[in-house]
């Protein structure tokens, strides 16, 4: 069985989680790690293409690369925190801002946008991948997998941030609970499972004592989703078959 994982930055090992064991932390290892423990040779192979700042639109635009052409078996998608997250600059703005020559001019922008983050994100309510487009790109994933005969479509839901982030970035929590049913309504299509990340979070404790800084998972916290994920993939390796519904 191969197995890929397509997702942003909460896959990939952070200076601050780990200490000098930044890689063998992350959630991608642990499973990797945990399956060849108990499969040995027969362990799954697994390919973590983690990238930061990875949205669903990257998703689609390297499907061809990482699935069409590798045939995983499972696919799991970890994407949507950089979507929905509210934005003060889209990504050409913010590359027009940081590339302005005048130095006093960049930098007076970028304290007059730090220091009135929460006033411009109320006003602008921007995102990198608005909801409509982000529904959009999640069905053609879908759609997608079903044509590449992927035989388990995994998305791992979004993480909602606490009140500190929310108060810096008004309607944060809002978008998440909105990009999280769209991910909760693909579940209608029997091959493909959400993992529910933001109740497992809830549930074990809230963001403060499994992430880094309420969106970042520390190392309790890629425990937690290694677990969960090794948990629904058992029933596929053991039982030589793909669950008929989600978990």
């Amino acid at each position: 069985m191969k197995i890929s994982i397509l997702a942003d930055s909460l896959a990939l090992p952070r200076e601050d989680v780990g200490g000098d064991d930044l890689l063998e932390v992350t959630y991608p290892f642990l499973l990797d790690r945990s399956l060849r423990t108990r499969f040995g040779d027969a362990a799954p192979l697994i390919f973590e293409r983690g990238m930061r700042r990875r949205t669903i639109e990257y998703v689609i635009d390297e499907w061809n690369e990482q699935v069409e052409l590798r045939k995983p078996d499972v696919v799991i998608v970890h994407v949507g925190i950089v979507d929905c997250a509210p934005r003060v600059f889209l990504r050409r703005e913010a590359s027009f801002v940081a590339n302005i020559r005048t130095n006093w001019l960049r930098e007076r922008i970028f304290k007059f946008t730090h220091d009135h983050r929460r006033g411009i994100v109320k006003f602008r309510r921007k995102v990198y991948v608005p909801l409509p487009r982000f529904e959009r790109l999640v069905q053609t994933v879908v759609q997608k997998a079903r044509e590449t005969n992927v035989k388990s479509l995994m998305f791992i839901n979004i993480l909602s941030p606490p009140d500190s982030v929310e108060e810096r970035s008004p309607g944060f929590q809002h978008n998440v609970i909105a990009y999280n049913r769209v991910l909760q309504e693909q579940t209608k299509h029997p091959f493909v499972t959400l993992i529910d990340l933001n109740g497992m979070v809830q549930d074990g404790g809230s963001s403060g004592k499994l992430t880094v800084d309420g969106i970042h998972l520390n190392e309790q916290g890629h425990v937690l989703l290694a677990e969960k994920l090794e948990q629904v993939l058992l029933p596929m390796l053991v039982d030589k078959r793909v669950p008929a519904s989600a978990v």
